[in-house]
């Protein structure tokens, strides 16, 4: 299939020039040169997930049905208790916060659990 190429009249007459990404691109590799460790990359969300892995890390089942429990509790309940957890054990916290939390944390969260178990 051939057909003939027709230079549209409001075509530009030249390919833009973009000087800006010049710069940001020497400035992002100054500052990859500049840092003494390289590390990969993490994400906030992994990050927090691996936190509260690690705090819960032992999942038995009661731990499984707290989460429940708390999952299943009104909100009014579950600030008054917030309010006691703030001071409480590390795997107390997680739990609030794997109960309460979105379905992005939940499947992140179950994640690092399977890296950490094995």
């Amino acid at each position: 299939m051939s057909a003939a190429v027709v230079k549209l009249p409001t075509a530009a007459r030249r390919q833009v020039k973009q000087p800006c990404n010049k710069w940001s691109r020497e400035a992002k590799r100054a500052m990859r040169e500049a840092q003494p460790v390289r590390f990969d990359y993490c994400p906030p969300l992994r990050r927090e997930a691996e936190a509260i892995a690690r705090a819960i890390y032992p999942m038995t089942p009661e731990r499984w049905l707290m989460v429940a429990m708390l999952h299943a509790m009104p909100a009014e309940a579950f600030e008054k208790l917030t309010a006691f957890a703030v001071h409480g054990q590390p795997a107390i916290r997680g739990m609030m916060q794997l109960a309460k939390g979105g379905t992005g944390l939940s499947l992140a969260v179950m994640d690092a659990l399977e890296r950490i178990g094995q």
